[in-house]
C-alpha cells in the first residue's frame, strides 16, 4: 500500500469516527408520473382544536389524531402516491362547529375537494350552521357515530335533517360496526334517495386469518340497499397487529377475506379506496394501504380499479372539477 493510500484510508477512518454510527436510510421512492387516485379519507386538525382536546383526553404520543395536521403535510404523500384531492373527513368533536369552520379554510388548498363534517341532528343550529358550511361549496356531507344512529332514527328534528340533506344530495359517512347494522338498514330503508357511506369496511377485524361471522352478515345485509357504498379504507388497521408495534402485513393475501366479502357484497360501483391517513401510519406505511387495494382492484379488472381508487368517489361525493388540482401528464 503507498503513503498517499495509507493516508487516505486514515482520513476515512477518522471522518466515519466523527461522523457517529451510519445508518440506514429507507430509499427514496420516485413520485408517481400522473395524479389519478381520489382518496375521500383523510384527517386534518389544527392547534386549537389539538390544545382543547389535550385538557381531557389521554392519547398515545405517536397517535396522529393528537399531532397538528394540514394540507402541507399530505402534499408530499399525495405527490408520491398519485392522489390528485382528498375529501377530508371530520375528527371534530360535538359542540365545537368552529373547527368544522377551521376544515373549510383549509379547503382553500388545491389538494382538498371536500369535507364531511361534524354535526348533530338534535340541535337547534344545525340548520344554521349547515348551511354556513354549505356555503363554502366543499361540503359533502356529514359523518355520524356508532349510537348516534339509533337516536337519530327515532327524533322527528333528526328525521327531518336528515330528508333534508337527502333532498340535497349529501353523503352520510357512517363510523359504525357490525353491531348497528341494523340501523344502517333502517336508514337506507327509510330514506333511499340518501347517499350513504360505511367507513373502513364496517370495522372489520381479522382475528387469526378470519373474519367473524356476524361482520359478514352485516356487510351482506347492508349490501341489500343500493344506496349504502362501502369505503376500502385503513386496510391496515383490519390486521390483528397492536398499534404502534410491529407494522401489520402488506401480503394481500392478508386481508382477502374483508376484500373479497366486501367486493362481492357491494360490486364495483359501490366500493371506494381510502387511506385513513394519517390514522393508516399507527400500523405501518400508507405507501402500502395504497398498494394492497390497488393490487386487489386490478386483480378485479381495469374498469373495476378506475372505479374503485376514482370515478366512484367522484360520483358518491359529487366532487366539482373545479376542485380537483390538475394532474399530470405521463
Amino acid at each position: 500500500m503507498t503513503e498517499f493510500n495509507r493516508l487516505t484510508l486514515c482520513y476515512c477512518i477518522i471522518l466515519c469516527c466523527l461522523s457517529g454510527p451510519v445508518v440506514a436510510q429507507e430509499p427514496v421512492r420516485e413520485p408517481a408520473k400522473k395524479r389519478w387516485i381520489i382518496d375521500p379519507h383523510t384527517h386534518f386538525k389544527g392547534a386549537e382544536q389539538i390544545e382543547r382536546e389535550a385538557r381531557t383526553t389521554k392519547r398515545h404520543p405517536k397517535n396522529t389524531l393528537g399531532h397538528v395536521i394540514t394540507p402541507e403535510d399530505y402534499c408530499s404523500v399525495a405527490d408520491r402516491l398519485g392522489i390528485q384531492s382528498t375529501v377530508v373527513v371530520e375528527a371534530v368533536e360535538q359542540d365545537t362547529p368552529q373547527f368544522n369552520d377551521w376544515l373549510l379554510e383549509q379547503a382553500e388548498s388545491d389538494l382538498i375537494s371536500g369535507y364531511v363534517a361534524r354535526g348533530n341532528l338534535l340541535s337547534p343550529e344545525f340548520a344554521a350552521n349547515y348551511e354556513r358550511y354549505k356555503s363554502s361549496g366543499y361540503l359533502r356531507g356529514f359523518r355520524f357515530r356508532q349510537a348516534e344512529l339509533r337516536g337519530y332514527l327515532d327524533h322527528e328534528t333528526a328525521r327531518q335533517h336528515l330528508q333534508r340533506l337527502e333532498r340535497d344530495g349529501m353523503v352520510v359517512d357512517l363510523l359504525v360496526n357490525s353491531d348497528h347494522a341494523e340501523y344502517v338498514m333502517a336508514l337506507a330503508r327509510e330514506y333511499p334517495e340518501l347517499k350513504i357511506v360505511i367507513d373502513h369496511c364496517f370495522g372489520a377485524r381479522l382475528v387469526s386469518g378470519k373474519v367473524s361471522p356476524e361482520w359478514t352478515k352485516a356487510v351482506n345485509d347492508c349490501s341489500q340497499f343500493p344506496n349504502v357504498h362501502c369505503k376500502l379504507s385503513s386496510i391496515l388497521n383490519f390486521s390483528d397487529a397492536a398499534p404502534f408495534g410491529q407494522p401489520a402485513s402488506v401480503d394481500l393475501e392478508t386481508y382477502k377475506p374483508i376484500l373479497e366479502t366486501c367486493f362481492r357484497a357491494f360490486g364495483e360501483d359501490r366500493v371506494m379506496f381510502a387511506t385513513n391517513w394519517a390514522v393508516c401510519t399507527h400500523y405501518g406505511q400508507v405507501d402500502d394501504v395504497v398498494n394492497i387495494v390497488t393490487e386487489f382492484l386490478k386483480s378485479k379488472g381495469e374498469q373495476a380499479l378506475h372505479k374503485g381508487m376514482r370515478e366512484n368517489a367522484l360520483r358518491v361525493f359529487q366532487i366539482r372539477e373545479e376542485h380537483l388540482r390538475p394532474r399530470e401528464k405521463k
